[in-house]
Parts: C-alpha cells; sequence; structure tokens
C-alpha cells in the first residue's frame, strides 16, 4: 500500500516561560491510501499535538518543528500558509474534539457549510450548493436537514453537531481525515453511530483516517493499524491485531490491562504514576518510572526495532522480546 501520508522524525518544540519543552521527539507514522489508522495513548501524550502539526495549526511564533511530514509527495514543513490554508478543507480536513465549540455559535449551519462548499473550488449554482449541503447531512443520517442548516449549534444536541461537523470534513472529498478524540464529549451510544457514519463514509470516498482516541474499544473495531504514544514517542506499531493479541510493549500492556472487562467485577487498577515532565530530557526511555519490566539497558537510547514485516516496538526488555 503506497503512503498518503509519511511523519518521519518529526519534533515539536514549544516556546514557555520556563524554557522550551520539548513535547514530539522523534514521531515517525505512516497512512496507506484509504486506510484507517489510530494513535492512542494517554493524555498528554502528544496525539492531539501531532494532528495539529500535520495540518499546521501550531502557533509558528512559539513552536519550533524539525523533521518531514510529506503528503501527496509534498513536504508540508515548506508550505507557506497560504498553501495551507488551500489545503484545509480541502485535501486534508479534521473534525475536532468538542463538535459544539469547533462549530461557531453566531451563524446558522447553512452559513458555515457554504463557506466549505465554497473552498472546493468549484462554481456551483446557488441551487446545486443547497443540494450539495443538504445531501451532505442526508449522509450522515440527518433526517431533517432543513432545520439543521436553519438551526445554530447551540440548538443542536451534541449528537447533531457531531454528525454536522463529520458532514463538513467529509463535504469536498478529503483524501485524509484526521478525527481527533471525537465523540469524547457524547454518551456512548450516539458517539458508536457517529463512528459508524464516519466508517462507511470513509469507505464510500476512499478517505484515509488518522484515529486520534483513548478508547481501546473503539480502536479495535475501526483501525486497520495502531500507534501507541508515550510522551512524545512512537512506543508500538503494529496491525490492530497484532495489538490486542501480541502487544509487546509494557506500556501498550498495561493501556490493555486498564480497559474494563464486560463479566468481570474486578475494575482494573490503571497505570500508577504519571506521564513525565517534558522540561526534562530523558537519557533512556520516558516510561522507565512506570516500567514493572524495566532493566539496566533501559537507560539508554531507545529505539524502534522490527519484530516483524507489520510490527516494530521501542523496548530492549525481556518482555518485548516474547
Amino acid at each position: 500500500m503506497s503512503d498518503l501520508l509519511r511523519v518521519s522524525d518529526f519534533h515539536v518544540k514549544f516556546a514557555t516561560i520556563d524554557g522550551p519543552v520539548h513535547v514530539l521527539r522523534g514521531v515517525d507514522l505512516a497512512i496507506g491510501v484509504q486506510e484507517r489508522v489510530a494513535v492512542v495513548g494517554e493524555s498528554g501524550s502528544g496525539k492531539s499535538v501531532t494532528a495539529r502539526a500535520i495540518l499546521g495549526l501550531l502557533p509558528a511564533s512559539k513552536t519550533q518543528v524539525s523533521g518531514s511530514i510529506i503528503f501527496q509527495g509534498a513536504e508540508l514543513t515548506r508550505l507557506s500558509e497560504r498553501k495551507y490554508r488551500a489545503l484545509r478543507g480541502r485535501a486534508i480536513s479534521m473534525i475536532f474534539q468538542d463538535p459544539t465549540a469547533a462549530l461557531s455559535p453566531v451563524f446558522p449551519v447553512r452559513s458555515q457549510l457554504r463557506r466549505i462548499v465554497a473552498r472546493d473550488g468549484g462554481r456551483l449554482g446557488e441551487a446545486a450548493i443547497e443540494e450539495k449541503m443538504r445531501q451532505a447531512l442526508v449522509d450522515v443520517s440527518i433526517a431533517d436537514p432543513e432545520r439543521v442548516l436553519d438551526s445554530y449549534s447551540f440548538q443542536l444536541s451534541g449528537g447533531l453537531n457531531q454528525r454536522v461537523m463529520i458532514a463538513a470534513s467529509l463535504m469536498n472529498r478529503p483524501s485524509l481525515l484526521i478525527a481527533d478524540e471525537p465523540g469524547t464529549a457524547l454518551d456512548a451510544t450516539v458517539q458508536e453511530q457517529s463512528l459508524r457514519v464516519m466508517e462507511r463514509l470513509s469507505e464510500a470516498h476512499g478517505t484515509a483516517i488518522l484515529f486520534i482516541s483513548h478508547n481501546l474499544g473503539v480502536v479495535r473495531r475501526f483501525a486497520h493499524r495502531v500507534y501507541v504514544m508515550y510522551a512524545g514517542r512512537i512506543v508500538e506499531a503494529a496491525s490492530t491485531a497484532e495489538i490486542f493479541t501480541n502487544p509487546r510493549h509494557p506500556y501498550t500492556r498495561l493501556l490493555l490491562a486498564s480497559v474494563p472487562r464486560l463479566g468481570s467485577t474486578d475494575l482494573p487498577l490503571g497505570i500508577e504514576g504519571s506521564i513525565p515532565d517534558y522540561h526534562e530530557e530523558p537519557a533512556g526511555c520516558p516510561f522507565i518510572p512506570r516500567c514493572p519490566a524495566a532493566i539496566a539497558l533501559c537507560t539508554a537510547p531507545v529505539v524502534m526495532r522490527s519484530i516483524s514485516e507489520s510490527h516494530s516496538v521501542a523496548c530492549v526488555s525481556e518482555s518485548a522480546q516474547e
């Protein structure tokens, strides 16, 4: 499968009052055409920063980046802001965590969708624009599109706002959709419905998806491949089946062990400790303070190594080699 997007040795540093903060440390990931790839990890792992970096949404005056982001053969780190704006909403779209906050409360849905249609660059007549917006809402299973088009975001439920966001992000048939914790603010039933809509439309339009989540149950059903991120690094990458049946990194294993099991009366304990301070530069593996399998070799720089053609891990402990 050819790569639609490839991020290579990507680093991000933020300037803060307390000094530079190194939040992404050599991130490597790839997404194939029409592939669904998930990035998982605890809050603060660097997942959302990765997504915003791909879209060029990090504050330029306070951010230092290095490495490569290649999308459809073009190096995104060299794009001007004008060219990046032409890319967003067309070739790449994004669904943000909170759909209600992402939609403007001062413009009706119709006005906001109309601006997205305009980004496609085509010269559609009024009737064609109205039909495109109406059909986009029908495609996400909204039964009364006219009412929704005339509504403001605060007049709609969280589930409807989520569907409007999905419709908006897929309206111009992007090659890549970045979904950053979609449905986090929604109940489980509405979240599942939204994911099914997104899955169906991505297959119908041939859109690849970078799916950012901490919900491993959703990831298992939705993604083809999974990247596990910890403290700004990718620590394991494999097919979804391999991640769930043969996890190699101790962090991945603890993440999976933290998921409640149906039929079990025992609550998972979670992972002790917290993600390390990004102001500090760890000498070796940043997971050492929380890792039950840490050994002396973990204090040396750790790099990703291949276990198989489709599975790699950044760990030198015996548990990663089993």
